[in-house]
Parts: C-alpha cells; structure tokens; sequence
C-alpha cells in the first residue's frame, strides 16, 4: 500500500520486512522476464544471432523465465491474505477476459480497414487492464 506522509510517498509502508522481500521477489522475477523477453525480440530482429543452437536458446529463454514468474506469482498468492489475493484475481481476470476480448474485437475489425498491429502490441493491452482492475480494486476496499 503507498501511504502519503509527512509529504513523502512511502512504498509498503506498514509491510513486515517479509512481505517486502516476497512483494520486492516478484517484481525483481517480473522485470527480470520483461528484459529477457524484450532482449530475446531485440536480438533475433536485429539478426545478430549466429543461428542455430544459440538462437533457440535466445528464443527460449523468456519461456524459462517465463515459468520462473509463473512460479514466483502462484507463491506470492499463497502468501498474501485473502482480501489481496481477492484484488490480485479479480485484477487478473479483468486483465485476461479484458485483453482476449479487445484482441479478438481488433482482429476481427483488421479486415474492414483497421490498421494492422503486431499481435505482439495488442497483448499490451492485458497489463493495463490488469493495472486499471488493481487500482479500482484497491480503491473499493480503502
């Protein structure tokens, strides 16, 4: 929770120091996807892999940290109470059922004049769903 004080915004302010190292885990597992998915995209558009073996390796790798994350989130339920883990699932199935129905909304108007977008940036949408479900959640139980 970000609490605002003496003028200062503090982060997980009132967390034990346990729920720190378990919210600071996920977010370091999150950002450490994020880069390898984006490095793997980078590196393989650019052409620079050798081929082979290492480009599938390259290719690979945000599937294993993928998994990783995948991990680090079913642990962090578990481990938050249940009004969060209420606000974390409702925000993730706004965030799915959200995005899946505005992909399927933009590929379906596509052939009627609709600009075409990599696949890839519609799935941007997911996250902002999932962000925006997460502060109204928050907001509704404050």
């Amino acid at each position: 929770m970000i609490q605002a004080k003496y003028g200062r915004l503090l982060a997980c302010a009132g967390a034990t120091p346990r729920e720190r190292r378990r919210d600071l885990w996920l977010a370091a597992v999150c950002l450490a996807w994020g880069v390898s998915f984006t490095a793997a995209r980078m590196l393989i558009r650019a052409d620079v892999l050798p081929g082979g073996a290492i480009s599938w390796l390259v290719a690979a790798l945000p599937t294993v940290a993928g998994i990783g994350l995948l991990a680090a989130y079913a642990r962090y339920l578990r481990e938050i109470d249940e009004l969060e883990r209420a606000i974390q699932l409702g925000a993730m199935a706004f965030g799915f059922g959200g995005g899946f129905l505005a992909i399927c909304a933009y590929v379906t108007f596509q052939p009627l004049g609709a600009p075409q977008v990599d696949p890839l940036s519609l799935m941007a949408v997911m996250p902002v769903f999932y962000a925006v479900a997460m502060l109204v959640g928050i907001g509704r139980y404050r």
